[in-house]
């Protein structure tokens, strides 16, 4: 496992003048869909096999270079504590857990890192559940949250320089109209929703050609399975669609999306030099 636990602050000289969507910065898909520990043989589970999307903790995720944070909250009102991390329906982790993990690699290594907040898929039929989960996060966070104000045209200089480096956002417009002194503008997941390679790569490489936005993007560079496909057993897992697809996605990114690439998202990172890559290309940009 290659670990790239201080990229962004190790570069902070070279990198403090660009802001977060001029750069290359490589996350995870569904990061919070991980079970550490988990014998192989239960890998192929009709659960864990449409589930399970990263080999390791957040913490790990972090340390191998991830500092794109694909989280999914859940609501479960009669559960203590009530939210937790999810994939769909799947409850991976109290949300707490996951949590503590970025604040703690935060507070430990000034790492800027996107904590992006979407989907919500259960429990969330009204916003005073949005609410309570806004201040759930901003009570985990407080110490390490960084100010909405700073804005996306800003630089990573300007974030360190108030030595608080975890950028929240959050996918709900009424999330982000009341409480933008919380959580920073949405990111733009691009979803391919395709079950091959060449479709993905057909998907990706079109939506290279749209040219620079104006908000962060992050691309989705993952195989999905169809709904029937799941029910019935007939798509393969996601594990093994990743391992079909990652070393085409990192070769991709490495010798030619990486120019005009913002966010990527990989299922199971461990797989994959998408790290590399964006290092590769950061410092690219760095040299002109």
């Amino acid at each position: 496992m290659r670990l790239h636990p201080t990229w962004m602050s190790d570069q902070r000289a070279k990198l403090g003048r660009f802001r977060l969507r001029e750069l290359f910065i490589p996350g995870t898909h569904d990061s919070s869909s991980y079970r550490e520990g988990l014998p192989p043989l239960l890998w192929d589970t009709p659960i864990n096999k449409y589930s399970i999307t990263q080999d390791n903790s957040i913490r790990d995720q972090l340390l191998q270079g991830a500092r794109y944070i694909d989280l999914r909250p859940a609501f479960y009102p009669l559960l203590k504590p009530p939210f937790y991390a999810n994939h769909g329906v799947v409850s991976f982790h109290p949300l707490q857990v996951i949590l503590k993990q970025v604040r703690d690699y935060a507070l430990k290594t000034n790492e800027i890192i996107i904590l992006d907040a979407h989907e919500f898929p259960v429990g969330f039929r009204n916003n005073n559940v949005h609410d309570k989960l806004v201040q759930y996060l901003k009570d985990s966070l407080s110490d390490v949250l960084a100010d909405p104000a700073i804005s996306w045209n800003s630089s990573l200089e300007d974030i360190w320089t108030r030595n608080r480096t975890v950028v929240l956002t959050y996918n709900n417009n009424y999330v982000a109209s009341k409480y933008a002194d919380i959580v920073w503008s949405p990111v733009r997941q691009r979803w391919g929703n395709v079950q091959n390679v060449t479709k993905l790569k057909d998907y990706l490489y079109g939506i290279h050609q749209e040219g620079a936005s104006s908000m962060v993007v992050a691309d989705m560079a993952e195989l999905t399975a169809t709904t029937l496909g799941a029910v019935t057993g007939v798509s393969p897992g996601l594990r093994e669609m990743a391992d079909s697809v990652n070393r085409h996605v990192t070769r991709w990114y490495f010798e030619d999306l990486g120019p005009t690439t913002n966010v990527v998202a990989v299922d199971f990172l461990r797989g994959t030099s998408i790290v590399d890559a964006a290092l590769y290309w950061n410092l690219k940009k760095v040299t002109g």
